[in-house]
């Protein structure tokens, strides 16, 4: 039995062994009878301690390394975590609540937002980039909304269904702080599931559509088309994405218009329903 923040819990240890060096997995049956406040403080407490482990670091280093990342380039850094997270830990869905240590999730390669989000956080604690975790989840009028760590709590509190986080830098004093979404691979740093209305994600009951070419798109040229409306580029470089997004969108049509709407038409036919 232990006990992350005031919640009590089953530890499950690999091979068997409880010992520090073994990675752990923390089982919470009673995780939600317990408040906001008190489920941060166990998730924080987890992420401080895989933090320090200096393995953590070599590894945030070595991936920098790798992708080039120059050091004191903080938001580079910041992305090179959140992509490696992305692509490197498989998202799944857990039937009681698990808290895994992050070297768990480093060894296994899975987890779900909570276990992802832990990782994530816990390879920026190693190297000293700022985060806060991020709960979202609709209102009781239906809207998307979220609470950011150390903000004032909304009342009427809603049902928190998605956890990720933000970063922040540079360290110490941050001035800018960045949405990090770890559990989509087609996301780049600073996209919002909140500003996104719940798409791409069966928490709140929107359609999956990660892989959409033009998504895809849109996310991968996002910084890019900002920086031609602010002048910063010249416009023939919107010129590739303007004829991308054309065709994809003419493909998108044409297969509607001679591939659902007939299969549609003949499924009614077949159904006795007159098409309107």
């Amino acid at each position: 039995m232990g006990k992350f923040g005031n919640i009590r819990s089953n530890r499950i240890s690999l091979h068997g062994a409880s010992h520090h060096d073994v990675p752990k997995v923390e089982h919470l049956p009673l995780w939600s009878m317990h408040n906001t406040h008190d489920r941060m403080k166990a998730l924080r407490q987890i992420v401080e301690a895989g933090g320090r482990d200096p393995r953590l670091a070599t590894l945030c280093v070595n991936i920098f390394r790798q992708k080039g990342i120059q050091p004191r380039d903080y938001k580079g850094q910041a992305n090179a975590l959140l992509k490696w997270v992305q692509h490197n830990i498989y998202y799944i869905n857990e039937p009681q609540e698990r808290l895994q240590d992050p070297a768990y999730s480093l060894k296994v390669g899975y987890g779900d937002c909570d276990d992802m989000v832990i990782l994530l956080c816990a390879m920026a604690e190693s190297v000293k980039l700022e985060w806060k975790f991020v709960l979202s989840g609709k209102n009781q009028y239906g809207k998307i909304i979220r609470w950011i760590e150390g903000d004032k709590l909304p009342k009427p509190e809603p049902k928190w269904v998605h956890i990720y986080c933000v970063l922040g830098y540079p360290p110490f004093k941050p001035t800018q702080w960045v949405f990090a979404e770890p559990t989509l691979k087609n996301v780049p740093l600073g996209w919002d599931i909140v500003q996104a209305g719940g798409k791409l994600l069966p928490e709140f009951a929107g359609i999956d559509n990660v892989g959409n070419p033009m998504i895809t798109i849109i996310d991968q040229n996002k910084e890019k088309i900002s920086q031609i409306i602010k002048g910063k580029l010249h416009y023939r470089e919107l010129i590739p994405i303007i004829i991308v997004g054309s065709i994809t969108a003419v493909l998108i049509q044409e297969f509607t218009t001679y591939v659902v709407k007939p299969t549609v038409k003949k499924l009614k036919k077949g159904l006795g329903v007159k098409n309107k």
